[in-house]
């Protein structure tokens, strides 16, 4: 994410004194800030979103560790009949049942 934005910053610097030495007109200047800010604007949405996500999933993961009550689907989910996977992000049974919930799927019961 660090080189992405580097990189449109150096673009927009570039722009900036390309068009101030005039070796590109004002409106190709400005299509290309559009461009960038275009670009900046979809790469922050993103990392927002990750953020959410990543947020929702340690929270649901710290209190499954702590014991509180952990929904999915229909079932309550305990740390001594399922355990969490971090490279899935989900939590899956102990026993041979072959239950998964993807954390997606969870939510904390908040009484």
């Amino acid at each position: 994410m660090q080189i992405v934005i580097g990189l449109l910053l150096l673009a927009v610097v570039l722009t900036l004194l390309a068009a101030r030495l005039e070796k590109i007109t004002h409106e190709t200047k400005m299509q290309i800030l559009k461009v960038a800010a275009a670009i900046f604007g979809a790469l922050w949405l993103y990392e927002w979103r990750v953020d959410s996500h990543d947020n929702k999933v340690r929270e649901i993961y710290l209190a499954f560790k702590n014991g509180a009550p952990v929904i999915c689907g229909e079932d309550k989910i305990t740390n001594r009949k399922f355990f969490f996977e971090t490279g899935t992000e989900s939590f899956i049974s102990l026993d041979n049942a072959g239950i998964v919930y993807p954390v997606e799927d969870c939510e904390i019961k908040r009484d």
